[in-house]
C-alpha cells in the first residue's frame, strides 16, 4: 500500500489537472487494483469520505467512498453500532436519475483541506457504475453522506470542483481558522 499526494485546487498545476474531464476506464483490468487500495488507505489517512482520480493524478473515471459506521447512544451511556462502514468503488459511474430536489450541504474536499461551503446538492440520485471486474452496478436512491459523496466524487470526474457548485461565496471559509465550540458539528472532506 502507498500514500498518494492529494492534488490541491489552490495551486495551478494541480488544478490544470483537476479541471480535466476524465476518459473512461476498459475493464476488467488487474493493474488497477492496486490503485484502488492505494486510493482507500489516502482517502482514510486524510479523514475523507471520498476520494478521486484526478485529485491523485491520473484523469480517469475512478472513485472510491468510505461511509463511516454509524452508531446509537444506547440508556446505559454506551454506543451501539447500527450500520456498519461501507465502502465504494466506482468506475466509470453515471448519475442516471435524481430526486429533483436540493438540499444545501456545508461541503468540504480534501484538495482544498480545512475550507468549507454550502452547496446544493440532490437529495438523492440513482448511480450506475462498473465494478473492478467490469461487472454492471447500481445505487439506488442513494442519501444522506452517500448520495452527497457520490455527486461531488462524480463532478471530480467531470473536472467540476465544489468551490464551483457555490452560489454563495461568503460561505466559503477556512475552518481551521475558527474557534472550536464543544456542539460544532463534525465536518468530514468528502474527497
Amino acid at each position: 500500500m502507498a500514500l498518494r499526494r492529494v492534488l490541491r485546487i489552490d495551486d495551478a498545476n494541480d488544478k490544470r489537472i483537476l479541471k480535466l474531464h476524465c476518459q473512461p476506464v476498459k475493464l476488467p483490468d488487474r493493474t488497477l487494483k492496486q490503485l484502488v487500495v492505494d486510493m482507500l488507505e489516502t482517502m482514510h489517512t486524510a479523514n475523507g469520505v471520498g476520494l478521486a482520480a484526478p485529485q491523485v493524478g491520473l484523469p480517469i473515471q475512478l472513485c472510491v467512498i468510505g461511509i463511516p459506521p454509524e452508531y446509537e447512544e444506547q440508556a446505559d451511556g454506551t454506543e451501539l453500532e447500527v450500520a456498519p462502514a461501507e465502502e465504494y468503488v466506482l468506475f466509470n459511474p453515471k448519475i442516471v436519475k435524481t430526486s429533483g430536489e436540493e438540499i444545501m450541504r456545508d461541503e468540504g474536499c480534501l484538495s482544498l483541506p480545512g475550507w468549507y461551503g454550502q452547496v446544493p446538492r440532490q437529495t438523492w440520485v440513482t448511480v450506475e457504475f462498473q465494478d473492478l471486474t467490469g461487472k454492471a452496478r447500481r445505487l439506488r436512491k442513494a442519501d444522506g453522506l452517500l448520495g452527497w459523496a457520490l455527486q461531488h466524487e462524480i463532478d471530480h470526474l467531470h473536472g467540476i470542483l465544489f468551490t464551483e457548485r457555490i452560489r454563495d461565496l461568503s460561505t466559503l471559509r477556512d475552518l481551521t481558522q475558527e474557534p472550536v465550540s464543544a456542539d460544532a458539528p463534525v465536518h468530514a472532506p468528502v474527497g
